[in-house]
């Protein structure tokens, strides 16, 4: 589990954490926020950005907690796989006025006094974390997204790789690809759900 500091004093009761959605007010809450990113925002879809990827893709929440109890979706993003080893993530988008919000503490992920420089970002940042290191704990050995250009560097420093540059929904798009070592495999902690069952889960919009 990812967990943000607030901008409160650290009570132990404030925070956001980085999980899949745990039930249907939050799974709609996820394309709802999906769609006030990339529809209403963005302009990149009409009315709705779902596609057939839905189907059988995994969707990722950061969901903001006060005192204790789930508060909102701040933030999304899906990881689906293309091939049997080959996943690709997308749809990640953080609500405005959570972009700056930063320093989230992953228990494990440090090593010795190294401190990774994960560590100093983003929600946006927590989000692709936890995606590669999921899809990695799936069996993943290769993991793709097309990223818009404002967010290139963001992926650089995150240890992704431009593959191509390529036009999509209208916008230049970047090809990355994330190197793996980078992101230790790491399952669901606070869900009962196996690998099989998460590579298998069906949603319905």
């Amino acid at each position: 589990m990812i967990y943000f500091r607030t901008q409160k004093k650290d009570t132990g009761l404030d925070f956001i954490d980085i999980n899949i959605p745990s039930n249907k007010s939050q799974l709609d809450a996820y394309y709802e926020t999906r769609k006030i990113i990339f529809c209403e925002e963005q302009g990149l879809f009409k009315g709705s950005d779902f596609d057939s990827y839905d189907t059988s893709a995994i969707p990722i929440v950061a969901i903001n907690h006060y005192l204790g109890s789930p508060d909102e979706i701040v933030g999304v993003v899906r990881i689906y796989r293309e091939k049997e080893q080959e996943w690709f993530g997308g749809r990640l988008g953080v609500m405005k006025e959570y972009r700056s919000f930063s320093k989230f503490i992953c228990p494990n992920l440090f090593r010795g006094r190294e401190v990774s420089a994960l560590y100093h970002l983003s929600v946006a940042a927590g989000l692709i974390y936890r995606a590669v290191s999921l899809a990695h704990y799936l069996g993943c050995t290769k993991f793709s997204a097309y990223i818009q250009e404002q967010n290139v560097k963001l992926f650089q420093r995150l240890h992704w790789n431009i593959i191509e540059e390529i036009n999509s929904y209208g916008i230049k798009h970047f090809l990355m690809e994330a190197d793996l070592s980078a992101y230790p495999p790491a399952p669901i902690h606070t869900t009962a759900l196996d690998k099989n069952i998460l590579i298998n889960l069906q949603k319905v919009a």
